[in-house]
């Protein structure tokens, strides 16, 4: 059996170094999304052979799941180490969030084990970083009017902000305000759940390498965002709110937040819509250039 143990931030380095081995751009391969989330799927992790191996529980029905494995090593015997810890705990064998790319790696080490599942609700939606900063192109132009307009109705009256130690509990407040308006938390499970991930980015985000900026209108914060790395080349937006009753500040938040931390970076990956359909619309919207499809397996019979 893994000796698997809760994520801590004493974990990062070694983690990083195991997330770096492959570039998949996927949100699960980067260390902060699984810290922040740490609570609401009930995140454990060890490290063996080269790989981490990553626990986890789906919510909110708590099924037990397991990550492929990340790092480099003997690929077959950490699947199979997978399904000896999952036979020896008692739960079924099925291991979510793979990259697509790694399917033919697992069919290679163990070929016809297994059945692969496209979990089209996980895909990340995953972005230009460029079109991102400008908004360039004919597609993305209902954004640059969003964006235009917004400067034009609240000139003199908007800015943006690094997030420190001095603002971090504006956000935190407005995170509350959020949850509250509208149908952002449809649940009380849910916003328990996302109250945590935020309350963590922001208690650790330097530890995490989180960057977050600060929306204002007429000095009252209207939105904020935080990201970080995930590779080299992709920067990942781990949070994102914005005053929905403010129109454009969902499309400011998001560019002035890009501008002043994605240069440098090909692309942006703005994680997976959830499966809402509003959601989905709005992630859409933004014309992504790759998604980051991730499957599910399960062993074959």
């Amino acid at each position: 059996m893994l000796s698997f143990n809760p994520i801590t931030l004493e974990d990062k380095t070694k983690a990083d170094f195991c997330l770096a081995k492959h570039n998949y751009r996927i949100c699960e391969h980067c260390f902060a999304d699984l810290f922040i989330w740490k609570d609401h799927y009930d995140t454990q992790i060890c490290f063996a052979d080269g790989y981490l191996f990553v626990k986890m529980a789906t919510f909110p029905d708590k099924v037990p799941m397991y990550l492929a494995p990340i790092g480099a090593g003997d690929l077959k015997a950490a699947m199979l180490r997978l399904e000896e810890d999952a036979q020896a705990r008692g739960i079924p064998f099925a291991v979510c969030a793979i990259p697509e790319p790694m399917i033919a790696q697992i069919e290679a080490a163990l070929p016809g084990r297994y059945t692969f599942t496209d979990v089209v609700d996980s895909a990340d939606y995953i972005y230009s970083a460029e079109k991102m900063m400008t908004l360039s192109g004919k597609k993305l132009q209902s954004k640059r009017n969003f964006v235009n307009r917004f400067r034009k109705t609240y000139d003199g009256r908007w800015s943006y902000e690094a997030l420190t130690d001095a603002n971090r509990q504006e956000a935190y407040q407005f995170h509350l305000h959020w949850c509250e308006t509208g149908d952002n938390c449809p649940n009380g499970t849910m916003y328990s759940g996302e109250t945590c991930a935020v309350a963590l980015a922001l208690d650790n985000r330097e530890a995490l390498g989180m960057k977050g900026g600060i929306l204002r209108l007429d000095g009252a914060v209207i939105g904020f965002t935080m990201g970080c790395p995930v590779s080299e080349d992709t920067y990942v937006i781990q949070l994102e709110k914005a005053e929905a009753s403010v129109p454009g500040a969902y499309a400011m938040i998001n560019q002035q937040y890009a501008q002043h931390n994605c240069a440098g970076y090909a692309y942006i990956n703005r994680e997976d819509d959830l499966g809402l359909e509003g959601l989905r619309k709005a992630k859409q919207s933004y014309q992504p250039v790759q998604m980051g499809k991730k499957f599910l397996a399960v062993k074959n019979a």
